[in-house]
């Protein structure tokens, strides 16, 4: 009953880890930026490369290459950024954050509003018998599902329908599937009657000190475990999202290399697939479950492929222009971090589980992290906030 999610990836979010890096030396080294290797990105001379050898290696990277002329970059030289849609967004994403803990209460004495995140139990049927996939109840489903009123999730009129309804009371909704269902194209058009159950409200308190020290402590080094600097951090997130996204939609990619495309296809399959084995299915067998062909399954890879790249491409081009390079350092603290979240002992570890899970190794997405990481902090200093 829920609405079809067409690509698989969008779920497992997999654009995390698209690797793609740009040009290698500073501008003020002496040396053409175009022609500069792994060691030179470290910023010292060859006895200080190796001592970092562990951490910065001949990474297979496109930190030699230069793709700014199969694109035009949109200027950058002054971003204007709305104050109100950072302040808004910046607002809704803080708001996302706290619903995503625990920290709830459960309001089971209320009235449904748009907005709310009810806990339901229901079960679908068609002409007086339930159907498959149609039913979420106490005993197959016992903590019951958590649906935000407009977001859309479900089929339409499902959402607006509880919209009014009391807490702790069950009632029968009328809706009419859409016209086309992919999931299941026999329901396609049928109407169905949902019994509902609305369990109770999740209510989130509002951001506070306390808040953030029981749910969100130490969310980073540099700001202290308040709401106010919890705030803040979450707006220069907001800054920098924003003055990128100015920068990508004002560039346009004229060409994407074949080469690179394919890698970044191949880091789209790789964890979809590995999510699928892990769940005992293959992607033949989940095509199938979703009357999806293989053929649109690739195109979806294609489009998907294609935008990520187009990003890569456009931050590639900005970081050769302005001669913004890797770091050692930097490429050290990414690549700790990445070992603790993954429990691992070194680097090679790390590329096995990466190679397995991304397709790609791990110094391809630390250096693409970096990169990407350093072209935003560039863009942010360019931002000018208007009214």
């Amino acid at each position: 009953m829920r609405k079809y999610n067409k690509f698989l990836a969008l779920v497992l979010c997999v654009s995390m880890a698209l690797p793609f890096t740009g040009c290698s030396s500073a501008k003020d080294d002496g040396k053409d930026s175009s022609q500069g290797t792994s060691s030179e990105a470290t910023g010292g001379n060859s006895k200080e490369d190796d001592k970092d050898k562990e951490y910065v290696r001949e990474a297979d990277v496109y930190d030699s290459l230069d793709y700014s002329s199969i694109l035009e970059l949109g200027d950058y030289s002054s971003i204007p950024l709305a104050k109100k849609d950072i302040e808004s967004t910046t607002d809704t994403m803080i708001e996302t954050n706290i619903e995503r803990t625990d920290d709830f209460k459960k309001v089971k004495k209320s009235t449904v509003k748009t907005g709310n995140t009810v806990n339901i139990y229901y079960v679908g049927k068609m002409d007086g018998e339930a159907f498959a996939g149609g039913s979420c109840t106490k005993d197959t489903k016992p903590e019951g599902y958590d649906l935000k009123i407009g977001s859309g999730g479900f089929i339409d009129g499902f959402e607006d329908a509880l919209i009014g309804k009391k807490t702790g009371k069950t009632y029968d909704i009328d809706v009419t599937f859409p016209e086309s269902y992919p999931p299941n194209p026999d329901y396609a058009g049928k109407p169905a009657v949902f019994t509902v159950t609305i369990n109770y409200i999740k209510k989130w308190p509002g951001l506070t000190d306390k808040f953030v020290k029981d749910n969100f402590k130490d969310f980073d080094k540099d700001y202290k475990n308040t709401a106010k600097d919890y705030t803040k951090f979450i707006r220069s997130n907001v800054v920098q999202d924003l003055a990128w996204n100015y920068v990508y939609t004002k560039s346009d990619v004229k060409e994407y290399p074949e080469d690179l495309l394919e890698r970044v296809k191949t880091q789209y399959r790789t964890p979809i697939v590995y999510y699928l084995g892990k769940n005992n299915t293959t992607l033949d067998d989940y095509l199938a479950a979703q009357s999806m062909s293989s053929e649109d399954f690739e195109k979806n890879v294609e489009t998907s492929a294609k935008s990520d790249l187009g990003k890569r491409l456009v931050f590639n081009a900005i970081a050769h222009k302005e001669g913004i390079g890797l770091d050692a350092d930097a490429y050290k603290e990414v690549l700790n971090a990445y070992l603790k979240e993954y429990s691992v002992d070194d680097q090679d570890a790390l590329d096995k589980l990466f190679d397995e899970y991304f397709g790609t190794k791990s110094e391809d997405i630390i250096n693409n992290e970096i990169l990407y990481t350093s072209v935003n902090e560039f863009l942010v200093e360019r931002v000018k906030e208007t009214a």
